[in-house]
This record gives C-alpha cells, sequence and structure tokens, in this order.
C-alpha cells in the first residue's frame, strides 16, 4: 500500500503532467460551456434504451454502458452528462500526452522537444473533431488506451511475452469506445518495430504481433456487431470500384485539404520538411550505403503503415457508408510527429538545428491553434442560429395553436431549391459545424429539445414541395412554415 502511494505522490508530482494539463485546456478549454452537433440532439432527446442501443448497433459498447449508468441509473441531466464528457475527455487527453511523453522519453533526449512531438501525436490536426461530439470524453480515453497499448507492446518486444494480454484488452476496450482511433496503435508502434527489429525475421515477427494486436480486438468488435445488431455500415453493398474511387477522393481531402481545417497543402508541406531535414542527415551523417538504404525504407515503411491503418477500416465498410472526416482519419494526422520522433531516434541534432526545429514545430502548433478556435467560435455561433430558428418556430407553433385551437403534432419535411449545409461565414468540416436543420432525421429531434414536444414525422405534401422548391432562402422566414390542422410543413434551407 505504502508503494502505491508513493507512485500516486510521484505521478501527481511530476511536473510535465500539469504542462499537459495546461496544453489540452489550451487548445480544447472552449468547449467548457456546453456545445451542440446534430447528433448531440439526438443524445439529449431520444429515449434512453434506443440511444444506448444505437451506440451498441456501433460497436460501442463502452459509450452505451455510460450513457445509460450516468442518465439511466444515477438521472443526471443533459448538462450534466456534457460536464462529465468534456472533463473526462480533459482528463484522457491529458494522460494521453502524459504516458507516451514517457514512453518517447526514452528515445529523445531533448525533453522540450519530445514534448513537442508528444503534442503533435495526440493532439494532431484531426483531434479537433473528437470534441465535437458529447461523447467526447470516450472518444478521448480509446486514444488514451492505445497509448496505454503501445507501452504493453514495447514490454513485448523488450521480452516480456505475456505483455501481449493487457495490450489485446486495452485494444479491445479501445475499439468499444471508439473505432476510429485504434490506428494510432499501429501508428505508434511503427517506430519500435523498426527499433526491435534486429534483421529480416524479427522485422516480419514484429510486424505480426502489431497487426494481431491490432486486427484481433477490431474484427471481434465487428463480430459482434454483425451477430447482434443491424448496422449499415457492415451490412451494406460493397461496390469495389466505388469503393476505391470514395478512397482515392477521402485520402486526397484528407492529406492535401486536410478537410479544410488547416490550410491546404501546410500538412504536407511540414511532411515535406521532416523528410528533407531525413534526406540531409542521411547524406551528410550516414556513410554506408545500406544504412542510408535502411533508414530512408524505415521512413516510407512509416508512412505507408500509418496510412494503411487509417484506410483499412473504411474498406471494411459497405461503398454507401465510406465517409472520410477528421474523427475516422485520426492516425493519419499524427504522421507528423512520427517522423520527427523518428528523426531523433536515429540522429544526434546540434544546439541550432534543434532550436530551428523547436520553432518549425511550434509554428505549426500555433496555425493548428488559430484553425481550432475558429472552428470552436463558429461552433457556438451555428449552435445559437440553430436555438434561435427552433425558438421562432416554436412561437409560430403557439400563435397558430391559440388563434386555431389545433395541436401541432406531427411534422413534415421539405427542402427549398438550395439547401445550406452551413450558415453563411462559417467554418465547416465534414459534420463540424454543419446545420441542425441539414440532416432531416436531427429535424424533430432540435424542436423536441426546444420545444419539449414529440413530433410524428410524415410524408410530404406533393403540391406543398413543389411550391417550396419554387424557393430559395438565406435566412429564417415565416413562409417556410405552412400550417394544415394538426400537421406543420416545414421547409429548411
Amino acid at each position: 500500500m505504502k508503494k502505491v502511494g508513493e507512485a500516486v505522490k510521484k505521478y501527481f508530482s511530476d511536473k510535465s503532467l500539469y504542462i499537459f494539463l495546461a496544453v489540452t485546456i489550451l487548445f480544447f478549454g472552449i468547449f467548457f460551456a456546453v456545445q451542440y452537433a446534430p447528433d448531440t440532439y439526438s443524445v439529449f432527446t431520444t429515449e434512453l434504451n434506443a440511444m444506448v442501443e444505437h451506440f451498441f448497433s456501433c460497436g460501442r459498447y463502452i459509450t452505451g454502458i455510460a450513457l445509460y449508468i450516468i442518465k439511466g441509473i444515477f438521472g443526471a441531466s443533459n448538462e450534466t452528462v456534457y460536464a462529465l464528457s468534456y472533463i473526462f475527455a480533459i482528463i484522457c487527453s491529458t494522460l494521453s500526452l502524459y504516458e507516451l511523453n514517457k514512453i518517447l522519453g526514452k528515445e529523445i533526449s531533448n525533453k522540450f522537444i519530445c514534448m513537442l512531438v508528444t503534442i503533435l501525436l495526440i493532439i494532431n490536426p484531426f483531434s479537433l473533431e473528437m470534441f465535437f461530439y458529447v461523447e467526447k470524453g470516450i472518444m478521448m480515453l480509446s486514444i488514451l488506451l492505445c497509448v496505454l497499448a503501445v507501452k504493453e507492446i514495447i514490454k513485448y518486444f523488450e521480452g516480456n511475452k505475456k505483455a501481449i494480454i493487457p495490450a489485446l484488452i486495452l485494444m479491445f476496450i479501445a475499439n468499444c469506445c471508439y473505432q476510429g482511433t485504434v490506428g494510432l496503435v499501429v501508428a505508434i508502434s511503427l517506430i519500435y518495430i523498426i527499433k526491435y527489429s534486429k534483421n529480416i525475421k524479427d522485422f516480419i515477427i514484429n510486424n505480426i504481433v502489431v497487426a494481431l494486436v491490432y486486427g484481433i480486438p477490431a474484427v471481434l468488435n465487428f463480430i459482434t456487431i454483425r451477430l447482434f445488431f443491424s448496422n449499415s455500415r457492415v451490412s451494406g453493398e460493397v461496390n469495389l470500384s466505388e469503393s476505391l474511387s470514395k478512397i482515392l477522393t477521402g485520402t486526397k481531402r484528407m492529406l492535401v485539404d486536410t478537410y479544410d481545417i488547416l490550410p491546404h497543402f501546410l500538412f504536407l508541406a511540414a511532411i515535406a520538411i521532416a523528410l528533407i531535414v531525413l534526406i540531409y542527415k542521411l547524406v551528410t551523417e550516414i556513410k554506408e550505403n545500406k544504412a542510408r538504404i535502411l533508414l530512408a525504407l524505415g521512413a516510407v515503411y512509416i508512412i505507408a503503415g500509418t496510412m494503411f491503418a487509417t484506410i483499412a477500416p473504411q474498406m471494411m465498410q459497405a461503398t454507401d457508408s465510406i465517409w472520410f472526416v477528421a474523427r475516422s482519419s485520426y492516425p493519419a494526422a499524427a504522421l507528423l510527429g512520427l517522423l520527427i520522433a523518428y528523426l531523433f531516434m536515429n540522429f544526434k541534432f546540434k544546439n541550432v538545428e534543434n532550436i530551428i526545429i523547436e520553432i518549425l514545430i511550434i509554428l505549426f502548433l500555433v496555425v493548428q491553434y488559430i484553425c481550432f478556435s475558429t472552428f470552436m467560435i463558429d461552433n457556438y455561433i451555428g449552435g445559437y442560429k440553430d436555438k434561435e430558428i427552433a425558438l421562432q418556430i416554436k412561437d409560430l407553433i403557439t400563435k397558430y395553436e391559440e388563434e386555431t385551437g389545433n395541436k401541432i403534432d406531427t411534422i413534415s419535411i421539405y427542402h427549398d431549391s438550395n439547401m445550406q449545409y452551413v450558415y453563411p461565414g462559417l467554418n465547416v468540416s465534414g459534420d463540424m459545424n454543419i446545420k441542425a436543420y441539414s440532416a432531416d432525421w436531427c429535424v424533430p429531434q432540435i424542436l423536441k429539445f426546444y420545444t419539449g414536444r414529440d413530433f410524428k414525422v410524415v410524408e410530404n405534401n406533393e403540391q406543398i414541395k413543389e411550391d417550396f422548391s419554387q424557393n430559395n432562402w438565406e435566412y429564417f422566414d415565416k413562409d417556410q412554415i405552412i400550417f394544415n390542422e394538426n400537421v406543420m410543413n416545414l421547409c429548411v434551407f
């Protein structure tokens, strides 16, 4: 017991823990107040058992269990659910940084650069979307579990063969939290596969070990979904040529555009600089051609392996469900940090070189911070606009009911001629910052959230549909609503 107490004391007395906490709050502190995505309204208004079943059908069992415990057993309010999830996300992010920094600290002697590399890996450009959903705490738990699994894989490489068991368990739980992040365990493990492979045989065996740690839990999670639930992502049709086309397009958006989160080409430019530094070091410091070739191939292997770990899950889905967005591409955004870590694991740098690299990393993180902040602020603006429209609709319903005596309990949802998925002037990326009214399934959810009413959704009236389609609204107008007895015909714009 005394040893446990000493370990805990040592843990909390480590200054780096608080540095990483400050960094996490710096990047994601804006979201301390409740923020909304279309999915949030669904989580907050859908009957609890149905919502839990939805998460289960996606293989996200930890999310479903956590929601049931917090709302079902303890009866927590929506605001409490959000607050607990946010705090847990901050804790998991901080611990992920802290644990990975300890792992990399054994390879990178420069402590400051080690911290910067750790931040590049965990709070990478695609980590932004993890914080856009109410289940952000569980999504960040998945990342923490991946880091802890890497820790066990390293123990295995160092001779502790039993470490494979906790690695598999950690990765299964990670898959049951969120599947989009689990490729991180492969990405980080790649640099350790290289380190602990003294020959081709070791290299092959180590790759198989990491593939099993990644693959077995993922397959088990996939099987449970197929056996016990109906989910279009795993049970729909696969059109190989169309799937490949979507994957190629998605990969381009991921690497070149970074889903419009960062300025286009910035991420690729940063990777290119890292590769130029590698080539410079190979030419100036490595004398043997064989060693040069092996080190160069190591970088190619890291890039190829990371991309495969990111893209492979998309290939397992039905063609219609392939959807490249930041949250499902998280491992790829760790590539910059991985290449820099690889550099410092294999080369020594002069003080002036260290300073230049530090400045470049900090500049990249500053740009990323500004982009993150812009998206987060725009999220609150979009959420306010969604709320404003919902309250206007509520007032119109109340006025109609008072004048006619009819009770509105049914809605029919229409579109104008040019549907907008984001409010003008706001930044959007994939599902981030889209209007709540851009998804038909979300319309009754947000209206329920702000009016307290359940609305039955019915088919369109063809004449009303034709009339609405002749218009192109830029902002909400009372003319977008036509009441007919107990039905509200609502045109979203």
